[in-house]
């Protein structure tokens, strides 16, 4: 009896401290789960937060490098294709409302502005909707063709706006590009992109005087890709569209106009970046392929030279907050004769300078709200006698626009912009202009980038 007492005992006591043991043992494996697992915790959060700057400054290195490459973006967007697809297809509607101060067209003194170059209709308007197409053209070459619907005489109309080819990088040679048909070329900031794509309603007034809005004539443009994220090309146009010969019904001789260009950007911070870029336009207008302007009663008969001089800056100063400046100079020499027909002044020798300027600052708030202040001048050369009360005459004033203008952006398909214009055109001649716009993009592409 005795005996199985103490074996049980024994039993009782090792069973106790072999369970001892084993609470123990789990204890200390907990502490050392716990341990491990906050050591693992704060090791996960560290490469959450890594991941975190890493994919931030992935997207600011992106930005950054798409501004850089943006000097040649039609040549990425063409590379793009090839991965979304080899042929692509859309179409932006570009409504407005506008109301004018003053009643008839009050175009500004002592320029010859042609139709596009013009204030527009008043009211509603559908405005110029275009229709895009463009696709890869084998591994060498890609296309693009936009025709536009305009409103013009009572009638709409189609009109052919751009129909290129252009060389995919390393086509032919290494870092450079080749581009024929008709385009909007490299002469000026925003004369390479569509009008819709701007950050105001209406083009500044050197771009509406002396480019007629935009250049987009027959012709062929190389460019070369610096080190770093320069650019350098040429140009030669057939001369058939302002500011050289425009004249309904009859032909330049093929080549009467060539362009040269510099581009550069330059990031001096993780979130700024400046952009210097020159242009050079230069062309005859020869008769019977004169440039007319001012209603067609203003002819303009000889060679321009047009000269422009653009610097940027812009600053990323959140992932959805930028600021921008933009300041862009025009100078243009004309060497022949002016004629108004309207005023009956016969061909006058005419050899002078003009020129103008503007300054646009635009600050985007957020991914949604935009809000932006431009001023422009035109700067008019001296009236010879014989263009005294001509259209060529500006009276001593120069032309100037205060705009301000406010954008929402729904997403990068749907935005819609509220601008006032105050311009005097003329000598003593105010007026003032609000313009409603909406934008709509069907298909795919979108405001963002969308540089056809």
């Amino acid at each position: 009896m005795k005996k199985s007492f103490f074996i049980i005992f024994f039993a009782l006591f090792f069973i106790k401290n072999v369970n001892a043991d084993i609470n123990k043992e789990v204890s200390d494996l907990k502490n050392e789960f716990k341990q491990i697992k906050e050591i693992y915790e704060s090791k996960i959060e560290a490469l959450e937060a890594k991941i975190e700057k890493l994919e931030h400054e992935k997207s600011k290195h992106n930005e950054h490098a798409s501004k850089e490459n943006g000097i040649h973006n039609d040549h990425d967007k063409h590379e793009g294709h090839g991965e979304e697809g080899n042929f692509n297809i859309e179409a932006v509607l570009n409504g407005k409302y506008t109301s004018f101060s003053r009643s008839g067209e009050v175009a500004p003194k002592g320029f010859g502005t042609a139709h596009e170059g013009e204030r527009g209709r008043e009211g509603l308007q559908i405005g110029e909707s275009e229709l895009i197409m463009n696709s890869d053209i084998g591994e060498k070459f890609s296309g693009s063709l936009t025709a536009a619907i305009v409103r013009e005489d009572g009638a709409d109309k189609i009109e052919l706006e751009e129909a290129y080819v252009e060389s995919l990088d390393g086509s032919f040679l290494n870092n450079t590009f080749f581009k024929f048909g008709r385009a909007f070329w490299n002469v000026g900031t925003l004369n390479p992109q569509h009008a819709h794509a701007d950050d105001f309603a209406d083009r500044p007034l050197p771009y509406r005087v002396f480019l007629n809005k935009a250049y987009n004539d027959d012709g062929l443009e190389t460019s070369f890709l610096l080190s770093g994220s320069s650019e350098v090309g040429f140009g030669i146009f057939r001369g058939e569209d302002f500011p050289f010969g425009n004249t309904a019904a009859s032909e330049g001789h093929g080549s009467d106009a060539w362009s040269a260009f510099y581009k550069s950007t330059f990031n001096i911070s993780s979130s700024e970046e400046i952009a210097f870029n020159a242009y050079h336009l230069s062309g005859k207008s020869r008769t019977p392929n004169a440039r007319v302007s001012n209603e067609d009663n203003v002819t303009f008969s000889g060679d321009s030279d047009l000269s422009i001089i653009n610097f940027d800056y812009e600053n990323a100063y959140s992932s959805n907050g930028k600021f921008k400046i933009s300041a862009e100079y025009f100078y243009r020499n004309q060497d022949g004769t002016f004629e108004d027909s309207e005023e009956s002044t016969g061909a006058i020798s005419f050899d002078d300078d003009d020129s103008g300027y503007y300054v646009a600052l635009v600050n985007q708030f957020n991914e949604h709200l935009s809000m932006g202040f431009r001023y422009s001048e035109l700067l008019a050369a001296a009236t010879p006698t014989g263009l005294v009360n001509s259209a060529l005459d500006s009276g001593g004033n120069d032309p100037e626009a205060y705009s301000v203008m406010s954008e929402w952006k729904f997403d990068s398909s749907a935005v819609i912009r509220l601008q006032f214009n105050h311009e005097t055109p003329q000598p003593n001649i105010v007026d003032n202009q609000f313009i409603f716009q909406y934008i709509m993009y069907l298909g795919s592409g979108g405001h963002d980038g969308h540089d056809h």
